[in-house]
């Protein structure tokens, strides 16, 4: 059946303007979701609502520094394979796979939360996806996953901080500094400031940013612990230095 300019026009009208799902523009119409979705592409109108919003961050900030951090502490990145039935085009395509790529955050602080939700759009652009019973916020992105990767972010024993974030301004440093806190560390009441990994090198690097504004030390110096984790420890004399240069949302929570 052919489509006249009148079925063109009614065509983007449900699908641009009153934003109805292909299937039920291919009830009203009386066609084929397939022809439906034939039809879009041959007149070229764009699919807007699958139009990633993924927006390529410009420069280095706190914003992003902060998502850099929660991932190595409470956070991690995602890849992964799931069977693709393409929704209408199911009875047409079977058998096919995608790939899933992102990051997720899970806190139970959800000022935390807020935060990370409100870094990821401000960053990337992109809505992350917040499930309360699982006090987990996942974002999907194949670009921001390579991203993120490439600076880094990973898995608790093989994460790093990229040289764009170990080099980077004071500002960027303790905003890295200070997520990766309020996730990892234990502020020991009237004391000093540990913080607990199993990432040895990664806390050498952490150590290595945090001397720029405190002194502080690994322990033990050579080694790790029978469990296989290790210290970040920023002593008791320094503790006001650092809530007042980097600060800690987590530190308020256990006074």
């Amino acid at each position: 059946m052919r489509w006249s300019s009148d079925d063109k026009d009614l065509l983007a009208q449900l699908f641009l303007q009153a934003k109805l799902p292909i299937a039920d523009i291919a009830s009203r119409l009386g066609r084929s979701p397939a022809s439906i979705n034939t039809a879009l592409t041959h007149f070229g109108v764009l699919r807007q609502r699958s139009i990633p919003k993924f927006q390529l961050p410009s420069a280095l900030t706190p914003a992003f520094a902060r998502i850099h951090a929660h991932i190595c502490g409470d956070g991690h990145l995602f890849a992964y394979k799931e069977r693709d039935h393409y929704g209408y085009l199911r009875a047409y395509r079977t058998g096919y796979y995608r790939h899933r790529y992102g990051f997720a955050y899970t806190n139970l602080n959800v000022r935390l939360i807020k935060s990370f939700m409100d870094d990821a759009r401000a960053v990337f652009g992109l809505t992350p996806r917040y499930t309360p019973k699982c006090w987990r916020v996942t974002v999907r992105s194949k670009a921001a996953w390579e991203l993120l990767t490439r600076l880094g972010a990973g898995k608790s024993r093989a994460w790093f901080i990229h040289p764009e974030i170990l080099e980077a301004s004071n500002t960027i440093v303790a905003a890295w500094i200070s997520a990766f806190f309020d996730d990892e560390a234990h502020f020991v009441p009237r004391g000093g400031i540990r913080v607990r990994s199993v990432n040895r090198p990664g806390l050498e690097q952490v150590a290595f940013m945090l001397r720029r504004f405190v002194p502080c030390h690994l322990t033990p110096k050579e080694g790790l612990y029978p469990d296989e984790t290790c210290y970040l420890v920023v002593p008791k004399s320094a503790r006001s230095d650092f809530l007042h240069l980097i600060g800690s949302s987590k530190f308020s929570e256990e006074q």
